[in-house]
């Protein structure tokens, strides 16, 4: 091949791996900036969105608790209902994660799926940090059905060794 046609064709390739890649980049930092807009923060306390369907679960994390923060999340339902309490100690611990999901059930006080459509709350006891909010939009994840287990439910649930 004719060396002045090979130059064009190597500068063409090059232009073209470089601009693939710059585009490649602008694409993973949008995602990322878009992922870390959805989550919802207060302090040290983030979920990651806003708006969940009927039987998705509502992951929370928790970073950077400072020794002296010790008290309760609480979860509240639209209704006021506790669906949980979860303790934190930033002396025992200063970061978890914990995922909860919003169902229908005795322990959660909430017999209809009516009841888990609108804007939940987490509140904080202990500390002052402001209250962290979504919503639960009636659409159901699919293949959900309210207040069964599911197997991810299963597959945490301790099992006792039966044996004799």
């Amino acid at each position: 091949m004719n060396q002045k046609k090979a130059i064009p064709i190597i500068v063409g390739i090059i232009a073209a791996v470089a601009v693939a890649s710059v585009a490649s980049f602008y694409i993973t930092q949008r995602s990322d900036t878009e992922i870390k807009q959805q989550w919802i923060v207060s302090g040290p306390f983030a979920i990651n969105k806003s708006q969940y369907k009927i039987g998705e679960n509502v992951f929370m994390t928790v970073n950077g608790l400072l020794p002296n923060e010790i008290g309760n999340i609480w979860v509240i339902s639209p209704q006021n209902k506790t669906l949980t309490v979860i303790p934190f100690n930033g002396t025992a611990k200063d970061h978890f994660n914990y995922y909860f999901k919003p169902d229908i059930g005795k322990a959660s006080r909430i017999a209809t799926t009516e009841e888990l459509v609108g804007k939940w709350l987490v509140a904080f006891e202990g500390v002052r940090y402001q209250p962290l909010s979504f919503e639960i939009i009636d659409e159901y994840l699919p293949g959900f059905t309210p207040g069964e287990e599911t197997q991810i439910d299963k597959l945490l649930k301790p099992t006792l060794n039966k044996t004799g």
